[in-house]
């Protein structure tokens, strides 16, 4: 796995620039490269969708109490919605608007079978009943890259696309073109998209964010 400094000079050497000893109080070009490098690395992310960014978390229910906080690590927003479930009985929640509560009764209580979402917490429904370990997964956010030493969360064979993406984003800024670059680029993600495995049959095309309304 390359560095952020060893596919930066990758990068400075392909468009005939100078090469880096650091990254630390870079100079043009070289804190360009950065900069596109990091665009380059979170539209890879979210057109492919890498799975070593998918992290599980679980919490334990109260009787009584409807709304819980997520670990620290997750967004709400961040949830993978049709991941949610009961371990006991693998039972999966299904997402609801936060008004279905108000359809079907506030102070139902029992085993949760939905949840939504409502500023940064999640609830359930019906509330909690008894003591249940509920499950999620979630798509942890990157850290920009920054260090000389810092790595990617790509696979390895996926670097030479993520270096002709940047490589095009600098030669458009150095007044080299980068529209052939880019091209390489397009097709090159193009094919890493028409690799990945296929999802789990659970998952749901696109975001979900409730099925179910008053």
């Amino acid at each position: 796995m390359s560095t952020l400094l060893q596919l930066v000079n990758e990068i400075l050497r392909r468009t005939g620039q100078v090469e880096a000893s650091t990254l630390n109080e870079a100079q043009t070009p070289i804190i360009q490269t950065v900069d596109f490098l990091n665009e380059t690395y979170t539209e890879m992310l979210q057109r492919l969708q890498v799975n070593r960014l998918q992290q599980s978390a679980t919490f334990n229910t109260s009787s009584g109490t409807a709304a819980y906080s997520l670990t620290t690590q997750c967004e709400v927003q961040d949830l993978i919605a049709d991941s949610v479930q009961e371990t006991g009985s693998q039972l999966r929640l299904e997402e609801v608007d936060y008004t279905y509560p108000i359809a079907h009764g506030e102070t139902l209580s029992g085993k949760p079978q939905y949840f939504y979402r409502k500023g940064s917490q999640l609830f359930l429904y019906p509330v909690p009943n008894a003591i249940y370990t509920i499950r999620y997964d979630y798509q942890r956010s990157p850290q920009k890259l920054s260090l000389n030493s810092d790595t990617t969360a790509l696979p390895e064979s996926w670097e030479k696309v993520l270096i002709l993406g940047t490589q095009a984003r600098l030669e458009k800024f150095l007044g080299e073109g980068g529209s052939d670059t880019f091209l390489l680029y397009r097709d090159g993600l193009a094919q890493l998209k028409s690799l990945a495995p296929r999802k789990p049959e659970y998952r749901m095309k696109g975001f979900y964010r409730g099925g179910r309304t008053i």
